[in-house]
């Protein structure tokens, strides 16, 4: 079965998933800074106890991964992964992580040892799923082509066969892999090899055997097979010598290192044992076929009585009187299920020992369709019932064995045997939904297991294998959460990216909204990965304004009342303006920025924020209101806004010569300072009566008015009738308090009463927005007092 198919297999309940196994209360603590330097001190150790939680190790992955893809994009391919490349570079990280951690744990000093040891577990576990998937890849997409030998099988030695089992058969393939596997991650070796002891006596059976009290016949022999045959014992020493010989052996044989196990044989002294486990090779000879594939050495090797040794092997295997380790040697080696559990310890010795007796029951299978040295009635081989790998899972789960029983419900036992059966769809449904339940319940899933979930997802993805979308977008979008959390900006877009353009949307606006720093510093965070920048920026905008817009304020706002251009503005509206510079960082998303800045200035000038209008329009771009390639920007949004500019720059005006007023000189000032004064004083009021007046003949926001746009229509309405109001009584204080300047203006403050009397065409006469907006009486009020004093000085107020 191939890696691309591994959700293919039949189906197993993925069983009950315990939560606090993979979940946290600890989720939302903050990283420490990991130091990767295994000898460190005490007081660095402190600063180790963060562990996986680290934001070095998000980094790492995120690395690997990036990389990955843009030398996929840079070859030309869609985003799919290399698995070959990933998987060796992610099972190297965690299986670093996991001997750091054993090495602090072995240490013991400065460390809280059960904090370290469920880390070292953790590690060493992913390390082991990212192997199994490795294995499991080039099993099936990186194997030699099979030789054809010829079309006669007959013909085909004993391993000729059996290559072309595995070469054709895909449930052979994928046990074999997986037995490798299990090999490959047992931990290492401890091996004690000595060489028994022969002392010096006058009996040679008391120098190297002790007599059984039972026996009385005299052992006069050195016999490796009298311990079993006649019953004596080695002495003590000797006793040790062989167990630990045996359990040495024994572990070899465990991880598929049968030259090893026959070395240390050599070594001890006893190369009759090397002998007797060497016979398990299967027969061939190298001049049957000849191809430059294969590298067989000259002549015949193997075992061409491998059945008859395979049957000796399972007679000791059976013999109740020897050794526990020496059963289980020999029980391995014929593929042997019963003699060889007592010495399995975890849950991996016990899958192996099936996975070992499955495989060869496999080949014997095989060889027995061309009569190849078949079982003899006198030396039988083992028989199995286990016919799959679902037997073999299935036996674990239900085994007497209570520690047996747990160890299968660890999470990542429950991942591994999910991809072994092929099941991974079955098994991101139900993670899903009980990591769903677990987060309500305020116990999401832990960090580890999290980031694991999310690369898990998408490597599956990129390989076709069967991912359920919403689970496996679940785990992406929940990692990109978990990184957002802890403010590692620079990769959640990279797994953002991967995610549909919807949920991309939606999750990078939402991490947007929480980044600080400058436009440049931002806008590096989400200009690469070939995410949607310009959806993404526009929902971050909407999503910040209306959060903004129903955040509570401090302070009262009561509309018709004018804040000064230059009064400072609220941590709200800062908020506000500061989030439509995410629209700002390219040329194509002006229309956006501008649609909104102008519909946010016209909210604020409603409410008579000037201030807060003036600081949102000098915020933007100077290019804002272009019309771009094609006339793209619509010629009423660069309207309103250039309208916006033109009331800004009157006011300003307004305020400074308001300003310069209240400077007035007194009667001690000297005549130079009333003079210049003067001639300040004179520059201000023409100026500001020329941008009042400019504006008010001018069709002020009239032809924004569109029809079918109706809420922006009553929007600029209003702002015509508070602000042509607010401009006509402006106009009239200038001319009115600059009468003594310039006497002239006396006049002109009477002359008013004209201007917002004659008719404007199509736009709406100014007399008309006063009274809209109920100042109608107040501007006439005004003029009245100008008649007043015209009159005091002797001039008719009707002759102008």
């Amino acid at each position: 079965m191939s890696f691309t198919g591994i959700s293919s297999l039949p189906n197993q309940g993925f069983g009950s998933l315990a939560i606090p196994s993979f979940t946290s209360p600890a989720f939302n603590r903050q990283p420490n800074k990991v130091d990767n330097d295994v000898d460190m001190g005490s007081q660095q150790s402190e600063r180790f106890q963060e562990h996986s939680d680290s934001g070095v190790e998000y980094q790492k992955f995120a690395r690997l991964l990036e990389a990955l893809q843009r030398q996929s994009k840079g070859e030309g391919a869609d985003t799919q992964l290399d698995i070959a490349r990933i998987l060796p570079e992610f099972d190297t990280l965690c299986s670093t992580r996991a001997q750091q951690f054993e090495r602090r744990k072995n240490a013991g000093v400065g460390f809280q040892v059960s904090s370290t040891e469920e880390e070292h577990k953790l590690w060493e576990s992913e390390s082991h799923t990212w192997l199994l998937l490795e294995t499991l890849f080039n099993a099936f997409e990186r194997q030699k082509p099979f030789v054809d030998k010829g079309p006669e099988a007959l013909e085909w030695s004993d391993l000729d066969l059996v290559e072309h089992l595995h070469s054709t058969d895909s449930n052979f393939k994928h046990h074999s892999a997986v037995k490798s596997w299990l090999e490959v991650i047992a931990p290492p070796t401890n091996t004690r090899i000595g060489t028994k002891r022969i002392s010096p006596s006058t009996k040679p059976a008391g120098a190297f055997f002790s007599q059984p009290a039972t026996t009385t016949t005299q052992s006069n022999y050195q016999d490796p097979d009298a311990t079993t045959r006649d019953g004596v014992k080695l002495d003590e020493y000797n006793q040790r010598v062989e167990h630990d010989l045996l359990q040495a052996v024994w572990e070899y044989i465990r991880r598929g290192q049968v030259q090893n196990a026959k070395d240390a044989c050599e070594k001890a002294g006893e190369p009759w044992r090397a002998e007797s486990i060497s016979g398990g090779d299967l027969y061939s000879v190298s001049t049957a076929f000849t191809d430059p594939q294969y590298d067989r050495e000259e002549g015949p090797i193997g075992n061409k009585t491998r059945g008859l040794w395979k049957g000796t092997c399972y007679a000791l295997a059976k013999e109740t009187t020897a050794n526990q380790y020496e059963r289980a040697i020999y029980g391995a080696l014929c593929g042997d299920i019963p003699s060889v559990l007592p010495v399995c310890s975890s849950w991996e010795d016990h899958a192996w020992v099936r996975y070992n007796a499955l495989v060869e029951s496999m080949v014997e299978g095989r060889l027995s369709q061309f009569n190849r040295d078949g079982p003899s009635k006198a030396l039988p081989i083992p028989t199995t019932t286990v016919s799959s790998a679902k037997d073999i899972f299935d036996s674990i789960e239900n085994s007497d064995d209570q520690k047996l029983r747990n160890d299968s419900k660890d999470m990542f036992k429950t991942i591994q045997t999910s991809i072994i059966l092929g099941q991974t769809d079955q098994m991101l449904t139900n993670m899903a939904r009980e990591a769903r339940s677990a987060c309500k319940a305020g116990a999401p899933l832990r960090p580890h297991m999290l980031r694991f979930m999310a690369h898990f997802v998408l490597l599956l993805r990129s390989k076709k294998s069967n991912v359920p979308k919403a689970d496996g977008d679940y785990f992406i979008k929940s990692y990109v959460d978990l990184l957002i959390s802890k403010q590692l900006y620079d990769i959640a877009p990279l797994y953002a990216s991967f995610l549909p353009r919807q949920l991309q949307i939606e999750t990078c606006s939402s991490y947007l909204k929480t980044i600080e720093g400058s436009k440049k510093e931002r806008l590096g965070y989400i200009r690469k990965y070939g995410l949607d920048l310009h959806s993404i920026l526009t929902a971050t905008v909407d999503g910040l304004l209306e959060k903004s817009s129903s955040a509570s304020e401090d302070e009262d706002i009561k509309t018709g009342v004018m804040q000064s251009i230059s009064a400072p503005i609220t941590a709200r509206e800062a908020a506000q303006i500061k989030s439509l510079e995410w629209l700002t960082f390219e040329t194509p998303q002006y229309l956006e920025c501008l649609f909104r800045s102008n519909h946010l200035i016209r909210q604020y000038l409603v409410n008579g924020r000037l201030n807060a209008a003036y600081a949102l329009y000098t915020s933007l771009p100077l290019a804002i209101a272009e019309s771009g390639p094609m006339g793209a920007m619509p010629a009423s949004l660069r309207r309103e806004h250039t309208y916006y500019g033109d009331l800004f720059t009157a006011r300003r005006v307004l305020e400074k010569w308001r300003s310069e007023l209240e400077t007035k000189p007194s009667k001690e000032d000297t005549r130079m300072t009333a003079w210049k004064w003067d001639v300040e004083m004179k520059e201000l009021v023409s100026a500001a009566s020329t941008e009042l007046e400019s504006l008010l003949r001018s069709k002020w926001l009239f032809d924004c008015i569109l029809p079918g746009d109706n809420d922006r229509a009553h929007e600029l309405r209003k702002l015509r009738q508070i602000y042509l109001s607010e401009i006509t009584l402006n106009l009239h204080e200038v001319y009115f308090q600059s009468r003594d300047v310039i006497p002239a203006n006396l006049e002109k403050s009477v002359e008013m009463a004209n201007l917002i009397a004659a008719e404007r065409g199509e736009e709406t006469p100014l007399h008309k927005e006063l009274q809209d907006n109920g100042r109608l009486q107040e501007l006439l009020a005004q003029i009245r007092l100008s008649s007043l004093e015209l009159i005091s000085l002797g001039r008719s107020p009707f002759a102008y």
